[in-house]
């Protein structure tokens, strides 16, 4: 369970008492205080590790910290990296949630969506490490779907991920895209969509005005049943305006931040 210690009001912290608490938990996130503003609490997380102005966090790497926005507000989370080191957060995670797939009206699928490793309630990191498959019914229709448990205590529940999912998308790596506009990058990043990803540029560099529905039919018929689907749910949240080539570099950015949770879950275990 997560450790809420510090400040919850937009006051000055005390980090004498969240480096008291987060010594008594080492490698335990521990919730230090929430901030005014995102702004503030990136540059705290960014003194915390380096004791920088914050001499209660000496020696410098003594602790770890992040910042993250929730609903209520952004908070700096802190860890005691004594007897360490531990399993670092991962950029995002990824799951298979039960959604409307959009191949015909209301059909059941299973989409693959990436989200910030953080709880959106409190911050708090997501239980990244202890995804595992589960097999439920919806609308009388057997899936495999993925479940976790956050150690904050607050459960995610799958319509609030998939929203999450449309409204955080993967950052895009800087390899994969430059300049303006979207650029489709090296298909190699996509991990598990390369060939998804290689069909859709071959047949876009074919049909230049070609559309991410087109794209998303192709790959349907071709197989690629759930890259297709992602497709369409990204299609839906643009609200159509979405190219074929802007669905390939969806799905690199997706398969990119899919294998970084994958190595990063590997090498917790290890």
């Amino acid at each position: 369970m997560r450790t809420a210690v510090g400040s919850r009001h937009r006051t000055r912290v005390n980090h004498a008492v969240v480096v008291e608490a987060a010594r008594a938990v080492p490698g335990t996130w521990v919730q230090a205080a929430a901030y005014a503003s995102l702004a503030s609490a990136e540059s705290a997380a960014r003194r915390v590790p380096l004791a920088e102005r914050i001499p209660a966090y000496e020696p410098a790497g003594s602790f770890e910290a992040y910042a993250a926005s929730t609903g209520s507000g952004p908070f700096l989370w802190v860890r005691s990296t004594e007897g360490g080191p531990y399993p670092a957060l991962p950029a995002r995670m990824s799951v298979r949630i039960p959604a409307m797939t959009g191949a015909a009206p209301g059909e059941v699928g299973v989409l693959t969506v990436s989200v910030r490793p953080f709880c959106q309630v409190c911050g708090g990191p997501r239980g990244w490490d202890v995804v595992g498959p589960v097999e439920m019914h919806v609308r009388n229709v057997l899936v495999t779907v993925d479940r976790w448990s956050n150690p904050c205590g607050h459960d995610d529940v799958y319509a609030d991920v998939l929203e999450e999912s449309r409204r955080t998308p993967a950052a895009v790596d800087p390899a994969i895209s430059r300049g303006r506009g979207h650029r489709p990058g090296d298909p190699a990043r996509a991990g598990v969509f390369r060939p998804a990803v290689e069909l859709v540029l071959q047949a876009a560099a074919e049909h230049r005005a070609m559309h991410a529905k087109q794209a998303a039919a192709l790959l349907r018929i071709n197989g690629h049943v759930e890259a297709a689907g992602l497709v369409e749910v990204k299609i839906r949240a643009e609200r159509g305006h979405l190219s074929a080539k802007a669905a390939a570099h969806f799905l690199t950015v997706e398969g990119a931040a899919r294998r970084s949770t994958s190595t990063t879950r590997q090498e917790s275990n290890a």
